[in-house]
C-alpha cells in the first residue's frame, strides 16, 4: 500500500493530508444532519442507514392521508469522531423535526386531531419524548444475536426523574447505560436507562428540533475515556427514539449495528507518505531538467 502511495505526486499527497487535516477539525452543528455530516465533504463521517422509507412506524390513517410524517422515523445516525480533541459528533437524521409527534412542521401546536385521539406533542423535548443513542466498544467477533450492552447512552431520556438530572437543553445527558429499564438483547430499551451521569462527557444538544434546525445532533467530550476504549478499533451503535404520550405513533429503533476498525494512518504516517511522494516528485522534476540540460541547448550557452 505504502508504495501505491509513493507513485503518486507531491500534490495528491498533500491534498490527501490536507483534506485528513480538514476533516480532523470539529465539525459545526446547524441542525441540518445530513448537511452538518456529510461522507462527501468529510470522510471521516460514518453513516448507519435505518430505513428509506419515510412512514416506517405505527402513525394514524389520517397522518398518512394527510401527507404527514412522525418525526420519529428516522432515516440514518452520521458520527464524525475527532481523535485531536477526543470528542463524538452525532447526528440523528430523522424524516421530518425530530420529535415532532404529528408530523405538521410545529412541534409544541398538535394536530386537533391529535390532541383528539388524546395524544399530545408538547414544545421541544418536553413531557416524556425521549431519543437515545448507545456506544459500546466493539471487541472481537460481532455476534448480532447478543451484541455487547451500551457503555455510554447519550439524549434525551423519556423517564422525567432521568430527564430532569440531564443539565443539558430539554434535559440532555451523557450518562452510563442502566439496566434498570432495559429489555436486554439486541433491542436494549435506551430511552429508559440512563444511568449515573458521566460530567466529563457533557457535551450538549445542539438545538430545539425546529423547522430551522430539524435534526437531532449533539457532542461527547472525552469520549474515549468514557468509553474505555479508542473508537477508531471499533464501534456498537444503537438508538431508540419515542413518547408513550405520542398515542397514535410507534417508536423507532436503530438495533445494535458494528463499525468496524477503521484502517486510518496516524498523522505521521501521512507525514511520512507525504513526504517520500514529495521527494519522487522532486527527484523527477530534477531528472526532466538535466535531460533538457543535455538535449536542448539555452540562451546563453
Amino acid at each position: 500500500m505504502v508504495g501505491r502511495m509513493v507513485l503518486q505526486t507531491s500534490m495528491v499527497a498533500v491534498a490527501l493530508l490536507v483534506a485528513r487535516s480538514a476533516a480532523a477539525d470539529p465539525i459545526t452543528l446547524t441542525g441540518n444532519v445530513a448537511n452538518d455530516f456529510n461522507p462527501a465533504t468529510n470522510p471521516d463521517v460514518v453513516v448507519i442507514p435505518h430505513s428509506d422509507t419515510p412512514i416506517h412506524i405505527a402513525q394514524p390513517a389520517w397522518m398518512t392521508s394527510s401527507g404527514l410524517v412522525s418525526g420519529w422515523n428516522i432515516q440514518d445516525i452520521r458520527l464524525d469522531y475527532v481523535p485531536k480533541t477526543d470528542t463524538m459528533y452525532v447526528g440523528v437524521n430523522t424524516f421530518g423535526i425530530a420529535g415532532n409527534v404529528d408530523g405538521n412542521g410545529t412541534p409544541g401546536v398538535p394536530d386537533p386531531r391529535l390532541t383528539a385521539a388524546g395524544g399530545s406533542d408538547p414544545a421541544n423535548f418536553g413531557g416524556d419524548k425521549a431519543m437515545a443513542v448507545g456506544f459500546a466498544p466493539l471487541a472481537g467477533t460481532y455476534n448480532a444475536t447478543s451484541p455487547p450492552a451500551p457503555v455510554i447512552v447519550a439524549g434525551v431520556p423519556g423517564n422525567a426523574a432521568q430527564k430532569a438530572a440531564g443539565t443539558g437543553l430539554d434535559g440532555f445527558t451523557v450518562s452510563k447505560w442502566s439496566p434498570a429499564g432495559g429489555s436486554g438483547g439486541p433491542n436494549y430499551d435506551l430511552v429508559t436507562s440512563f444511568g449515573k451521569t458521566l460530567t466529563a462527557g457533557m457535551g450538549n444538544l445542539a438545538f430545539d428540533p425546529s423547522a430551522a434546525h430539524p435534526g437531532f445532533e449533539f457532542s461527547i467530550t472525552n469520549f474515549s475515556k468514557l468509553l474505555g476504549a479508542n473508537p477508531l478499533n471499533g464501534l456498537v451503535v444503537s438508538a431508540q427514539d419515542g413518547s408513550v404520550q405520542s398515542v397514535v405513533t410507534g417508536k423507532d429503533y436503530v438495533f445494535s449495528t458494528p463499525i468496524e476498525a477503521q484502517e486510518i494512518p496516524e498523522p505521521a504516517t501521512w507525514l511520512v507518505w507525504a513526504g517520500l511522494a514529495g521527494g519522487l516528485a522532486w527527484s523527477h522534476r530534477r531528472s526532466r531538467r538535466a535531460r533538457r540540460s543535455s538535449s536542448f541547448p539555452r540562451i546563453g550557452q
